[in-house]
């Protein structure tokens, strides 16, 4: 059975996503110390300037009986607004807000 847990952020690696940002970590459950995960996923929205997570970045996770897991979120729940550069829409966008964009658009 799987629970959700807090943990500690020990490491960032894994493969590379698109926007250069790592997709795995490696977490110490606060209630296990000194033992830590296997790398598990971070979510896309997660990842980079959108998650901002590092060493030391409080989160809560699960694990899976086959040893893969997923962080689930940042336990202090902070989110700045900022998306990742490289962004696919397919189909129709609505803003309901004012909208800020760089670069250059197609």
């Amino acid at each position: 059975m799987s629970v959700v847990q807090k943990g500690i952020i020990l490491t960032l690696e894994g493969e590379i996503d698109k926007n250069g940002n790592p997709t795995k970590a490696k977490v110490q459950s606060v209630s296990a110390e000194g033992t830590s995960t296997l790398p598990i996923t971070i979510p896309w929205y997660l990842r980079g300037e959108m998650g901002k997570l590092e060493k030391g970045t409080e989160i809560a996770f699960v694990v899976f009986d086959d040893t893969t897991g997923i962080i689930v979120s940042r336990i202090d729940g902070n989110w700045d607004g900022t998306i990742e550069n490289n962004i696919t829409i397919k189909g129709n966008l609505t803003v309901r807000k004012d909208l800020e964009l760089g670069g250059s658009i197609l």
